[in-house]
C-alpha cells in the first residue's frame, strides 16, 4: 500500500484536488458544519459530566492514593498495572482536586485533550500524505473513537496505548528524515508497550501500519522500538520497583490465559466469534468495517492495492484479537483497538468516496446512524435477543449496505445527490456516541447484556454507600489493611501502608497451588502477620472469601484480626488481634 494516499499529488501541489473538485476539505461554517461541530461538542460534554470512570481506574487511583497518604510512591506499589501506567494515571490525578464525582470529570476532560492532541498530531502527518478532508476525516474519527470510548475502556492500559501508537505513527510518518522519525517514534510506541505488555500488540498494530505506508520507515522504527521499548523498561526496573518480579509472579494468577488450559481449536474460534459479536454490540461502529473495507477498496486503482487493503485490515484485526485470545479474559477493553480500526477505515470509506464520487456512501452513512441510534434500546429487549446474533447481522447488513453503495453509483442518473461532507460525520458520530446512553451495554457477556451504564453507576453508588458506612466507624485517618477491591477502597480512603493495598495474590482459586510460594504473595501475607500490623482491617466477603482461598493464608489472616459476621453487608470492620 505504500502508494495509497501516502504522498501529494501534483493536482494537490498545485492547491488542486487529486480527485476532482469533490474533494475539498470539510467546511464547518456551513449549518451542516455547525450541526456536526455542536453535536459532538454537547455530546462529548454529556460523558464527560456523566460517564465517570470504570471500576478498574477507581483500583488503580485507590493504590496509588491510599499507599502515598503512606509515602510510597507509584514506583514502590502493586497495582496490576506496569510502572509507566502507575506512574501516568498518578501524575494526572494529581493535577484534579475536590471531590471523587469532580476528579473523575476532570481526568475525562484531560483524556479528550489527549485525544485531541494526538488526533491533531496525526493530521498534520496525514495532511501532507492525503488529501486534506480524507486526512481530516481518518485523524478525527479515530480521536472521536477514543474519546466515546465506553466507559469500561477510557483510561485504560489497552486506551493509553493507542493514544500513544497514534503518536508514534505521526510522529514515524510526519518528520522528514527518516532516521529522526524512528527515533521520535520509538518513544510513544516503547510506552505503548509498557502500558500493559500486553499492549505489545498495539504497538504492533501501529508498525504495521506504518510498514503499510512506508517500508523503510516501517523496518527502522521497529528497530528502534525494539531498542526503545529495552530501555524504557530497564529504567522501570532500575526505579526501586519490582517489575521483574511482579512480571513473572502475575501469569500465575491469570486461570485463563492461553495455554493454561489444552487448545480446542473449534472452542476457541467459537468464543472468539462470541467476543466480536459482544465487542460490536459495546461499540456498534464495528459493525461497519465489512462495508467500509469493501468501498474503500473498490476506491483504489489496481488489484494489487485492493488486495493489500484488504490483508493489511485483515492483519490488523487478527493482531487485535490474538490479544484478546491470549489473556483469555475476554475482557472488552482488551478489544480497544478494534473499534479504532474500523473508524479509520469507515473515514477512508467516506472521504476517498467523496474524492471518487462527489458524494458520500449514502447507505452506509444511513446505517451508521441506525446503529447509533438502536444500539442502546437492545438493554429494552436484553432478555429476549441475542446480541450476538444481532451484532453479526448488523456487519452483514453493512456489507450490503457496501454492495447497495457500489450498485447505486453505476447506475445512471440525471443529476448527483449532494449531500455535504458533515452529514456523514455527523451519522458516524451518533454510531461512536451509543456508548454514552445510561441505557447503552457496558458489559456484554456471550450475548446477553449483564450491566448498562446506568447500571454500572448504580453499582458504584451502592459501593460508595457502604464504604461511607465503614468511613463512620473508623477513626479520621487511621491506617487499614484492605481485604478488599479497589472499588471500595476509593471511596473509604485511608491510608494504607502495604505496597500490596489490595491483596490480589489472595483472591485466587485453590486449584493455583503454584500461587501461595510466590515472593508477591508471601510479601502479602507478611503484611498480615507483621508484628504490629494495622489496628483496622476492612473485609469484603463476596470479594475475597475466606472459604475460597488456600486455607493457610485464610488461617494467617483469622489469626491476625477478628472480623463479625457478615450479616448481608458488603464491607465488614475488622480489628486487629493485640
Amino acid at each position: 500500500m505504500t502508494d495509497i494516499s501516502t504522498a501529494p499529488p501534483p493536482a494537490e501541489r498545485r492547491g488542486r484536488s487529486p480527485h476532482g473538485p469533490a474533494s475539498r476539505r470539510l467546511r464547518l461554517a456551513s449549518p451542516a458544519g455547525w450541526t456536526t461541530a455542536l453535536t459532538t461538542a454537547a455530546l462529548l460534554i454529556w460523558t464527560t459530566l456523566t460517564a465517570g470512570v470504570f471500576l478498574d481506574i477507581r483500583y488503580v487511583l485507590a493504590a496509588l492514593r491510599t499507599t502515598g497518604a503512606s509515602g510510597l510512591s507509584p514506583s514502590e506499589i502493586f497495582a496490576h498495572r506496569p510502572f509507566f501506567y502507575r506512574w501516568l494515571l498518578d501524575g494526572l490525578d494529581s493535577v484534579t482536586g475536590g471531590s471523587n464525582a469532580v476528579r473523575e470529570a476532570l481526568l475525562r476532560l484531560i483524556g479528550i485533550a489527549l485525544c485531541a492532541a494526538a488526533g491533531l498530531l496525526l493530521h498534520r502527518t496525514l495532511r501532507r500524505r492525503m488529501p486534506e478532508r480524507d486526512a481530516l476525516l481518518v485523524s478525527g474519527l479515530i480521536a472521536l473513537t477514543l474519546a466515546f470510548a465506553p466507559v469500561i475502556d477510557y483510561l485504560q492500559p489497552e486506551w493509553f496505548a493507542i493514544v500513544f501508537a497514534t503518536v508514534g505513527v505521526a510522529a514515524a510518518l510526519g518528520v522528514r528524515g527518516r532516521w529522526q522519525a524512528a527515533a521520535l517514534g520509538a518513544l510513544p510506541l516503547g510506552l505503548a508497550v509498557l502500558m500493559k505488555f500486553s499492549t505489545a500488540g498495539t504497538a504492533a498494530m501501529a508498525l504495521l501500519v506504518v510498514l503499510a505506508v512506508d517500508r523503510t520507515r516501517g523496518l527502522l522504527l521497529a528497530a528502534a522500538t525494539a531498542v526503545g521499548t529495552g530501555l524504557l523498561f530497564a529504567v522501570s526496573a532500575w526505579s526501586g520497583s519490582r517489575e521483574l518480579q511482579w512480571l513473572r509472579d502475575m501469569p500465575h494468577i491469570n486461570a485463563h490465559a492461553l495455554g493454561k488450559d489444552p487448545i480446542v481449536a473449534s472452542d476457541l474460534l467459537l468464543r472468539t466469534a462470541d467476543y466480536l459479536g459482544d465487542r460490536i454490540s459495546v461499540t456498534p461502529v464495528l459493525a461497519l468495517l465489512p462495508g467500509a473495507l469493501l468501498l474503500f477498496a473498490a476506491t483504489l486503482a489496481s488489484r494489487r492495492q485492493r488486495v493489500e487493503a484488504v490483508l493489511v485490515t485483515l492483519l490488523l484485526l487478527v493482531v487485535g484479537l490474538a490479544v484478546v485470545v491470549y489473556q483469555g479474559n475476554w475482557f472488552a477493553y482488551h478489544g480497544e483497538s478494534l473499534p479504532v480500526v474500523a473508524a479509520a477505515l469507515t473515514a477512508l470509506a467516506i472521504g476517498r468516496w467523496y474524492g471518487a464520487h462527489g458524494r458520500p456512501p449514502l447507505c452506509l452513512t444511513v446505517l451508521a446512524l441506525v446503529y447509533g441510534a438502536l444500539a442502546p434500546l437492545l438493554a429494552l429487549v436484553r432478555a429476549d435477543v441475542d446480541t450476538d446474533v444481532v451484532a453479526w447481522l448488523a456487519s452483514a447488513a453493512a456489507l450490503l449496505a457496501g454492495v447497495m453503495d457500489l450498485l447505486w453509483v453505476r447506475a445512471p442518473r440525471p443529476r448527483a445527490l449532494r449531500v455535504p461532507v458533515a452529514l456523514p460525520v455527523l451519522a458516524v458520530v451518533v454510531c461512536l456516541a451509543a456508548t454514552v446512553w445510561p441505557l447503552s451495554g457496558v458489559r456484554v457477556i456471550e450475548g446477553r447484556i449483564v450491566t448498562t451504564n446506568a447500571e454500572l453507576k448504580e453499582q458504584a453508588r451502592s459501593a460508595r454507600a457502604a464504604a461511607e458506612r465503614v468511613d463512620a466507624r473508623l477513626p479520621d485517618g487511621a491506617p487499614v489493611l484492605y481485604l478488599t477491591f479497589g472499588q471500595q477502597a476509593y471511596y473509604i480512603g485511608h491510608p494504607t501502608a502495604c505496597r500490596y493495598p489490595f491483596p490480589t495474590f489472595f483472591n485466587v482459586p485453590k486449584q493455583l497451588t503454584d500461587v501461595p510460594s510466590l515472593e508477591s504473595t508471601r510479601e502479602n501475607v507478611r503484611c498480615i502477620t507483621q508484628e504490629h500490623p494495622a489496628a483496622y482491617a476492612v473485609y469484603q466477603p463476596s470479594w475475597l472469601s475466606l472459604g475460597i482461598i488456600d486455607p493457610r493464608i485464610a488461617a494467617d489472616i483469622r489469626r491476625a484480626y477478628k472480623c463479625p459476621e457478615p450479616e448481608g453487608q458488603q464491607l465488614v470492620v475488622c480489628t486487629a488481634r493485640r
